[in-house]
C-alpha cells in the first residue's frame, strides 16, 4: 500500500514551487520520480536511488563529491520555505537524514565521528533544484573545530558565529538522539523573533556533545553581514576531516 501510495504522488503538480536557478531546477525530482520510486513500487530495488524509504524519502549519491548524499522527500516539498515541512505527523526529514550519515564513512571506507558530518540546507536564494534536499557530507574541518567550542553552550541559547567570513547563530539542543530534534522549527521560531523570512535561512546540523548543534545563517547578497544562504559551504565535499586509511 506504500508504494502505491507514493506512485499517486506522481501526479502533483509542481507549479507552485519556486523557480531555482539550474539548467534543470526539477533535476532531482524527475530522477525521484521517474526512477527511484517505480523501482520501488515494482520491487526492483531504487532505481537511480542508493535507496528508498516507505518512511517517505530517498537518499541519492550526488554527483559533487566522493561521499556527498542527498535526502530527498517522495513527495514534491519546494524547500526550506515550504508550510509541509513543519506539518503535524510529517516526516522529520532531519532525523531520516541524520540515521543515514553512516554512509558517508561507509562510501570513503574510513571511520567518522558524528561530530565529523553535517547536514545542510540552503536558503531559496542559494538552491539550484526546486525539490527540497538536504546533503550529507563531511564537514570543513576549521568549522568543525570552532563549532566545538559551542559543546558545553546552554541548550537553547543562540551565540553569533562567523564562519567560513559569514555570520551564523548556532544553538545546542540536549538530545541522546535525533528523533526529537527538527531544526525546521528551531529556526523557525527564531525567524518570527526576528522578523525573518524562513526561505532566506539556510541551516547545518552537526553531532556534539550530549547532542546537536544547529547553525542558522540567514541570506544577505549585500553589506556588512554578506552571508550567500549556503550552509552547504560549512561542508567539506573533499572530505579532508575523514581519518586517513591505515
Amino acid at each position: 500500500m506504500n508504494r502505491v501510495r507514493y506512485l499517486l504522488n506522481f501526479v502533483v503538480l509542481l507549479a507552485s514551487l519556486p523557480v531555482a536557478h539550474a539548467a534543470n531546477p526539477n533535476k532531482l525530482w524527475e530522477i525521484v520520480s521517474q526512477s527511484c520510486l517505480p523501482a520501488f513500487a515494482a520491487g526492483h530495488g531504487a532505481g537511480q536511488c542508493r535507496l528508498v524509504s516507505s518512511e517517505g524519502y530517498a537518499l541519492l549519491k550526488d554527483k559533487v563529491g566522493p561521499a556527498q548524499y542527498i535526502l530527498i522527500p517522495t513527495i514534491p516539498v519546494s524547500g526550506i520555505e515550504s508550510p509541509a515541512v513543519l506539518q503535524p505527523g510529517l516526516l522529520n526529514y532531519w532525523r531520516a537524514a541524520w540515521d543515514n550519515r553512516d554512509w558517508v564513512g561507509a562510501t570513503l571506507g574510513r571511520p567518522l565521528r558524528d561530530d565529523e558530518i553535517g547536514l545542510a540546507i540552503n536558503s531559496a536564494n542559494s538552491r539550484t533544484q526546486q525539490q527540497l534536499h538536504i546533503h550529507i557530507d563531511c564537514l570543513d574541518p576549521k568549522v568543525a573545530t570552532v563549532l566545538a567550542t559551542q559543546s558545553t553552550t546552554e541548550p537553547g541559547r543562540w551565540n553569533d558565529l562567523t564562519l567560513k567570513g559569514h555570520r551564523y547563530a548556532v544553538t545546542r539542543v540536549a538530545a541522546s538522539s535525533a528523533t526529537s530534534v527538527n531544526p525546521f522549527d528551531l529556526v523557525l521560531r527564531r525567524t518570527v523573533y526576528q522578523h525573518q523570512e524562513m526561505k532566506d535561512h539556510t541551516i547545518l546540523m552537526t553531532a556534539t556533545t550530549g547532542g546537536f548543534l544547529i547553525v542558522d545563517g540567514h541570506y544577505q547578497p549585500d553589506g556588512p553581514d554578506t552571508n550567500p544562504g549556503a550552509a552547504e559551504e560549512l561542508q567539506d565535499h573533499s572530505c579532508r576531516i575523514a581519518s586517513p586509511l591505515s
